[in-house]
């Protein structure tokens, strides 16, 4: 049974493996990189944890098997000056890739959407133009495309706003630009 909720600090590591493993995936010297990568994704979270309380969260999907528990997905979310004004900025949606397709990163979704819809009026994300099943994903949970822009790296990202004061929080239609 998948049960989502709210973070503990000594879940950091756990947190930090997964996202390395969703983001950085690979094998061979790639694995060995992603170590690295991981090291750095905790201290980041140990970071925003300290320091952006009370605007931070991170909440866990968790997949609870006899007595043991595995961290099979997260997403944060943080207050971001956005548009010029600080809106809720969702980071780090990331599903372990044996549990993908499931509706877990959704269920994370609708959590932080729940824990916002009551002070904030819309949510905001990027995503790189080249994830199109991410962008599903968002499409299907009513984020639209607001601003296109290239990451440090020069890959194409897209800025996504959901409202959240909608009658209806998830709607079938495409993600479409109003860039």
């Amino acid at each position: 049974m998948i049960e989502i909720r709210a973070a503990e600090i000594t879940d950091l590591p756990s947190v930090a493996q997964l996202v390395a493993l969703s983001f950085h995936p690979g094998s061979g010297w790639q694995a060995l990189w992603r170590s690295f990568i991981q090291l750095g994704i905790e201290q980041d979270l140990r970071d925003r944890w300290q320091r952006e309380r009370p605007h931070y969260h991170c909440w866990l999907a968790v997949l609870r098997t006899g007595g043991s528990a595995l961290c099979v997905g997260s997403v944060e979310v943080q207050l971001r000056e956005l548009r010029g004004q600080p809106s809720p900025y969702l980071s780090n949606l990331a599903v372990h890739p044996d549990y993908r397709r499931r509706g877990i990163g959704r269920r994370l979704l609708e959590t932080v959407e729940t824990h916002l819809c009551s002070t904030y009026s819309n949510l905001y994300l990027h995503v790189l133009a080249q994830n199109q099943a991410a962008q599903q994903l968002y499409a299907r949970c009513g984020f639209e495309v607001v601003e296109e822009g290239f990451t440090f790296w020069g890959e194409r990202k897209l800025l996504l706003r959901k409202s959240l004061a909608s009658d209806r929080p998830y709607s079938p239609s495409p993600i479409s630009s109003s860039v």
